[in-house]
């Protein structure tokens, strides 16, 4: 008998950036998918999946298999889009957090997959086992940064969404091409020996909320860490990235979360 779905393990994994220009870039990632997809539930994918992923609508009503179809904004991003239909089909659910280089992506997965994918543009409370969980991309971790939080507001507002759906996809890509190649530099060629403690201080705030599991990505390090508070046993995680260090976070119900570094069994 094949276990419900609530028993299964849950698989969180963030800021792939993934380009579609690279050979191979892709290749562990779908091996770990494949690998996990026997014992998994859900994956949980905490944002920054590409480089860069607008919500485009597709071009007529019902098109939901684009997978043969020339007229798909990513088509170099198609390899994971497949992999993701088919853990999808097997009837594992997906969650997608937004993070800082995904902008609109509500209706993106049933529009052109017909995949129904909780999305949220924002962190979200979930229970997972005896946990109250506070789930977020993390970028607005810093309080501090008060420029990004200004700017992240002028890129993720309606007013931005209706000029990038007038220009299209390929004018849109060309730009964000720009920008996320100063992205590359700073997160991938620059990147920082150990993470922000800002991280911690936000998953801090979040347990004296009354949370006491906070799982966050975008930091680009693996970490964890655990508190107590009036007697209560919090952890916060942050789930690293893929680029650098090939890090996701495995929660085995009803209460084990191990911060793991895929090894491709093929090599």
């Amino acid at each position: 008998m094949r276990p419900a779905r609530d028993e299964k393990e849950w698989i969180f994994v963030s800021d792939t950036h993934f380009t579609g220009r690279l050979p191979g870039e892709m290749e562990s990632f779908l091996s770990l998918l494949d690998q996990e997809k026997g014992a998994m539930g859900h994956l949980i994918i905490l944002g920054d999946l590409f480089e860069f992923l607008f919500g485009f609508k597709p071009p007529t009503s019902g098109y939901a298999s684009p997978f043969d179809d020339g007229s798909f904004p990513y088509p170099d991003y198609l390899p994971v889009f497949r992999q993701l239909f088919s853990l999808y089909q097997q009837g594992i659910q997906i969650q997608y957090f937004e993070g800082n280089h995904d902008f609109s992506l509500r209706s993106f997965f049933a529009g052109h997959f017909g995949m129904n994918v909780e999305v949220y543009s924002e962190g979200h409370e979930a229970s997972l086992g005896s946990k109250r969980a506070f789930i977020a991309h993390g970028d607005l971790s810093n309080p501090r940064q008060w420029k990004y939080h200004t700017f992240r507001r002028l890129l993720k507002n309606p007013v931005t969404e209706y000029i990038l759906r007038r220009v299209g996809p390929a004018f849109t890509r060309r730009v964000a091409q720009k920008l996320n190649e100063r992205s590359h530099r700073h997160y991938h060629q620059n990147r920082p020996a150990k993470p922000s403690s800002a991280f911690r201080s936000f998953a801090h705030r979040k347990f004296l909320e009354g949370f006491d599991l906070v799982i966050l990505g975008h930091s680009h390090i693996p970490e964890a860490a655990e508190e107590w508070i009036d007697g209560k046993h919090c952890l916060y995680y942050n789930v690293g990235d893929w680029m650098n260090h090939r890090s996701y976070l495995r929660f085995v119900p009803p209460d084990r979360f191990t911060l793991e570094q895929f090894e491709n069994p093929s090599r």
